[in-house]
């Protein structure tokens, strides 16, 4: 009876108070700030801030307005045109004049040479002179005192409001389509794949070998999993990492062997690290040769390596997330996934099968808290070209000047793995990307004559 009440709680009462322990040892990893970071706050703030003042003058104009227009005590002098058939009003302030020919109503008074004209609220004073239609087309003007009560300006405070409104919502999305672009930058990738093993294909050269040099240096704790056809490139990778080589595991794969299911090697990562968090599926082959020239082997080696050995390897490893009810998978496509070009058919066909199944797979699988990214590059400078297959299925061998002129690897690699840690659903990388996948969407057709007359070029 005297114990104390921690002596006095049941083992359940205990776990549950564990689940919400807020010491220090669950507090998340400090975010460190860079200048960057710093004057990109200052300026997003400079903009809220800016659009906020303007927003609150408008609206104290607004209200002002419509404190004046409730004050019977203010008149207002106009000058005012009688007709005797219909009755119009002549007021110097424009946009008040159809109002005032609809609120007043005009009508003889006994003396047959004077008007009384009144509206719904009130009565307008002094009465005017009649109108001799017979002399002339112009009158003189009265002076007349009316007002303001008199006169309803509701529809004027309404137009003032919609123009409010609308202009709050312009700058709302001002500030969220700035926001959209320059959170990302904010996302800190050391935080987000801290003591994470990654999974990434097509290693040993290219965007693959960019993003694992850029992870272990913004992320140094990631644990690598590194694989590719060449053996001899990856350790070559591994050694040029800053980090303990226990931390990294070169798997050789190769994609083109898919019929035989890639289970074994997720064991061997499993029995390494006990677990996967992210898997970039970016190995792949690419293409430089017309349709009528293609062999229907080629055609089979470019699907079966892009479309059917990826998706192989993601099925393998989808279990695996599913039984943690955690993970994320990224594939590396491109910008012809989305627009098709010449010398490109089946690799850009293979690539529109990778967005529709990853598509597909975000929809199933969201409710297992698995994130899909699908990475659209540009033109990169890598040896995609030089590695490409022509229709004969022998190698291109050759750089394309487009190619030479890409967007760096490691530049690439950076964008893929800030947009990865922000959880986006596309990321677009290179060049002009942004621009030909939102023209493909809007404008088909000129993107078409865009790419003949480049191809012409």
């Amino acid at each position: 009876m005297n114990g104390s009440p921690s002596s006095n709680m049941s083992e359940d009462d205990t776990k549950l108070m564990s689940e919400f322990d807020l010491s220090e040892s669950s507090e998340l990893p400090p975010t460190s700030i860079t200048h960057s970071s710093i004057v990109l706050s200052i300026a997003i703030l400079s903009v809220v801030v800016i659009i906020f003042l303007i927003v609150l003058c408008k609206l104290v104009r607004c209200l002002c307005f419509q404190q004046n227009s409730n004050n019977h005590d203010q008149t207002e002098r106009i000058s005012s045109v009688i007709q005797s058939d219909i009755s119009t009003i002549h007021w110097y302030p424009q946009h008040h004049r159809s109002q005032i020919k609809h609120s007043l109503s005009c009508d003889h008074i006994n003396d047959g040479n004077r008007y009384t004209c009144t509206t719904k609220d009130g009565f307008l004073s002094p009465p005017l002179p009649s109108y001799n239609r017979c002399h002339s087309n112009e009158v003189n003007s009265l002076d007349a005192t009316i007002t303001r009560s008199s006169i309803q300006i509701n529809q004027q405070t309404m137009n003032e409001f919609l123009n409010i409104f609308f202009q709050i919502i312009l700058y709302l999305g001002i500030i969220a389509i700035i926001a959209y672009f320059i959170y990302p930058l904010h996302n800190n990738i050391e935080n987000y794949f801290k003591n994470n093993v990654v999974w990434i294909t097509g290693a040993s050269s290219g965007i693959g070998r960019a993003l694992a040099k850029e992870l272990i240096r913004l992320s140094p704790s990631t644990r690598l999993v590194l694989s590719a056809r060449r053996e001899d490139e990856l350790h070559s990778l591994v050694a040029e990492l800053p980090v303990n080589p226990d931390q990294c595991l070169v798997l050789p794969l190769d994609l083109e062997t898919h019929e035989y299911g890639f289970q074994s090697k997720v064991d061997i990562v499993l029995d390494r690290f006990n677990q996967i968090d992210v898997l970039i599926n970016n190995a792949g082959i690419s293409q430089r040769s017309l349709i009528k020239e293609t062999k229907y082997a080629v055609d089979t080696r470019l699907i079966s390596i892009n479309f059917l050995g990826t998706i192989t390897l993601t099925k393998a490893v989808l279990s695996h997330f599913i039984q943690r009810q955690k993970g994320h998978f990224v594939v590396v496509t491109s910008v012809a996934g989305y627009a098709a070009t010449s010398l490109r058919s089946s690799y850009a066909a293979s690539k529109h099968a990778l967005h529709a199944f990853f598509d597909a797979l975000r929809l199933e699988h969201t409710k297992d808290h698995i994130d899909v990214t699908i990475v659209c590059p540009g033109f990169v400078k890598t040896n995609i070209s030089i590695n490409a297959l022509e229709g004969s299925g022998q190698l291109h061998n050759k750089m394309d000047p487009k190619t030479e002129k890409g967007t760096d690897p490691t530049v690439c690699a950076y964008d893929i793995l800030h947009g990865i840690a922000a959880r986006k659903h596309e990321i677009y990388v290179g060049h002009l990307a942004s621009i030909v996948i939102y023209l493909r969407r809007l404008c088909p057709q000129l993107l078409y004559r865009i790419f003949l007359r480049t191809e012409a070029s």
